[in-house]
């Protein structure tokens, strides 16, 4: 009996370079507006955005996620807009991994 062997092979798929995305202090940013910000754009849960918050405001900057460069620039760009929308000074820091 004839054998037919199949072989399985998957085509190499390159996976998409990932960004981190930061948020820096500058001036003054309430504890508040800033978990706003981590819940609403980042999906952070209170005790992500509590951790994520107290990092930028003792150190001056928190990392809020990993993301395909598209996605990270978006956040990032929401994030200053709703800052600016509400008074406050937050920049964004996009950085490759």
């Amino acid at each position: 009996m004839a054998v037919t062997v199949r072989t399985n092979i998957l085509p190499q798929i390159d996976k998409p370079k990932m960004y981190l995305v930061f948020i820096i202090y500058e001036k003054h940013i309430s504890w508040e507006f800033s978990m706003k910000v981590l819940m609403n754009v980042f999906h952070k849960n209170i005790e992500q955005a509590e951790f994520i918050t107290e990092a930028i405001l003792s150190q001056g900057e928190g990392l809020c996620g990993a993301y395909m460069l598209e996605i990270a620039e978006t956040k990032a760009e929401l994030v200053e807009e709703y800052a600016k929308k509400e008074g406050y000074s937050m920049r964004c820091l996009v950085e490759e991994v």
